[in-house]
């Protein structure tokens, strides 16, 4: 497992430092901001894409899609990551609930306290999706009290999950 944690973790490495590369051309600056500001009033905070591709990373690993999530992340046993259809954020578990169509719990088995968190998705589930808009989200329990911690827009095409970390927002 610890091998499998540490691919896993060198991977997204990886496709953080080339994804991450990109620059700001001037005109989507004030897009930008203008979003950042509407997220603020809407109790949430933009992440940036430095901020949101250190606390969730993605890496295929075989058969699977790993998402490894930031311990820094205060998540209960029963903590889920999953993708709901379209691009309209959740700041509440219970309304992100209501529309996932695709989810997985955490993979705690030999975890430290100082580990990252993991989810696993067979790369079979991602592929029986529809190809499109979604939003992958964090929810720190499955209960009705739980409230989504960040979410980050995604596209699927098949099993390839692109995730736009720049549009990432933090919810407080």
């Amino acid at each position: 497992m610890k091998k499998v944690i540490a691919l896993i973790m060198v991977c997204a490495m990886s496709i953080a430092l080339f994804g991450c590369g990109k620059k700001d051309s001037g005109k989507g600056g004030e897009t930008t901001k203008a979003a950042a500001q509407a997220t603020e009033k809407a109790g949430g905070n933009a992440g940036g894409d430095a901020a949101a591709a250190n606390k969730v990373k993605f890496a295929v690993q075989g058969e699977k899609l790993a998402f490894t999530v930031d311990n820094g992340f205060a998540l209960k046993q029963d903590a889920w990551l999953g993708f709901c259809p379209g691009t309209k954020g959740f700041v509440n578990e219970v309304d992100a609930d209501e529309v996932d169509v695709l989810y997985a719990y955490q993979t705690d088995e030999g975890r430290k306290e100082t580990d990252p968190y993991l989810f696993e998705f067979d790369a079979a589930s991602i592929e029986a999706l529809e190809d499109g808009d979604y939003i992958l989200v964090l929810c720190d329990t499955d209960e009705d009290t739980g409230k989504v911690l960040v979410y980050i827009p995604a596209k699927l095409s098949g099993t390839s999950v692109t995730l736009d970390y720049d549009k990432a927002v933090f919810n407080k």
